[in-house]
């Protein structure tokens, strides 16, 4: 969803979707929310690891996805071997609950 936008936007797509104003997520970093206005905007660059870690953290996302860079999950293989056991664990549940 976010890998087509630049790293500003990712920032503001990811602070506003935790709530967070900029002069909060700027609180948080110990910077000013000029700052944060200008690393959305893309007048500034955020170019040091530590603080690409620190913006991660403060807007609770793995540092993967605020670069543009999501993690994808490696198949595991047949997940319709799964299946029956997750029906009997979730019959199971029903049958211990009565509604069964």
């Amino acid at each position: 969803m976010t890998d087509h936008m630049d790293f500003g936007k990712r920032v503001r797509f990811y602070r506003e979707r935790r709530g967070l104003h900029q002069w909060q997520l700027g609180e948080l970093l110990n910077r000013s929310e000029d700052w944060v206005y200008r690393v959305e905007s893309g007048r500034i660059p955020v170019n040091t690891v530590k603080m690409l870690a620190d913006l991660a953290d403060a807007l609770r996302v793995h540092l993967e996805d605020l670069q543009g860079n999501p993690v994808l999950l490696e198949d595991q293989g047949d997940h319709k071997a799964s299946v029956p056991a997750i029906r009997d664990a979730l019959m199971q549940s029903r049958r211990l609950s009565g509604s069964l």
